[in-house]
C-alpha cells in the first residue's frame, strides 16, 4: 500500500548560503593647483574633479613650479566589510614625488605605494580618502595634459571573499578598483583677449562718436 504525502507541506533544509558580494570602488580626483613663479603663488581648488584644467601666463610659464593635489577615494560598494591593504599610483614621467610631501607613500621602481589604510576597516558603503601631492617644473614645451592613474592592488576581509572585479588573475572589463584624473596645464590666453577687445572697444567707441559729432556738423552746415 501506498501512503499518500503532500509533499508541499516539507521543505528540505539543504544548508545553503547566499554569498555576499566584496567590492572596493576607487576614485581618483583633482583636488588642487598650486602655480609658483616669479610673479608668485596662485591655488585653485576643485570639487571632485577628474578633468581639470590651470592655466600659466606666458611670461611666466619657463621656471613655472606645479603642485599638484590628489585625492583617491576608496568605497565599499559591495556587502561586505573589508580593507584596502594596498594602493598603488601610477605617476607619469614629467611628474615629480617627494616624499617630505607624502609622508604615508613611498616610491619603487613600479610605482607609488600607500599602505595606509591596511588596518583601518572600511563598511559596506563607507568611504576612505588618501592625499597625494606631485609637482611639475614648467616649460613652454611640456604644456598640455597630465593624466594619472591609480590602483587598488591589494584587498582583504575576513570572509576570504576575492574582489568582484578579480577574474582568476586577470583584471576584468568593468573593473572599478581602477580611477584616473586628468589636467590640462596651458598658457594663458585669456588677457591677450580681453586687452584686444578693449581696444577693438575703444576704436569703435571713437569711430562711432565721430561719426555723430560729423553728422551734427553736416546738419548745421544744411541750416
Amino acid at each position: 500500500y501506498f501512503i499518500g504525502v503532500d509533499i508541499k507541506k516539507f521543505s528540505i533544509n539543504i544548508g545553503l548560503i547566499k554569498l555576499q558580494n566584496f567590492d572596493l570602488k576607487l576614485d581618483k580626483y583633482v583636488s588642487k593647483v598650486i602655480v609658483q613663479n616669479k610673479a608668485g603663488t596662485s591655488t585653485t581648488e576643485y570639487t571632485d574633479s577628474k578633468m581639470a584644467k590651470a592655466e600659466i601666463h606666458s611670461k611666466q610659464i619657463n621656471g613655472s613650479t606645479v603642485l599638484i593635489e590628489y585625492k583617491i577615494r576608496v568605497t565599499n560598494v559591495g556587502e561586505v566589510e573589508g580593507y584596502a591593504k594596498k594602493i598603488v599610483d601610477y605617476m607619469p614621467n614629467d611628474l615629480k614625488f617627494s616624499s617630505e610631501l607624502n609622508k604615508d607613500w613611498y616610491k619603487t621602481n613600479t610605482g607609488l605605494y600607500n599602505s595606509s589604510l591596511a588596518n583601518e576597516k572600511i563598511a559596506a558603503g563607507e568611504s576612505k580618502e588618501l592625499t597625494l601631492v606631485l609637482t611639475k617644473s614648467m616649460t613652454e614645451n611640456n604644456t598640455g595634459l597630465v593624466n594619472n592613474t591609480a590602483e587598488i592592488v591589494e584587498s582583504y576581509n575576513e570572509q576570504g571573499l576575492k574582489d568582484s572585479d578579480s577574474t582568476e588573475g586577470n583584471r576584468a572589463k568593468s573593473e572599478d578598483d581602477m580611477g584616473s584624473a586628468d589636467l590640462i596645464l596651458s598658457i594663458k590666453t585669456g588677457q591677450v583677449v580681453a586687452t584686444v577687445l578693449v581696444i577693438l572697444s575703444t576704436i569703435v567707441i571713437i569711430g562711432v562718436a565721430a561719426y555723430i559729432i560729423a553728422k551734427r556738423a553736416l546738419n548745421k552746415r544744411v541750416i
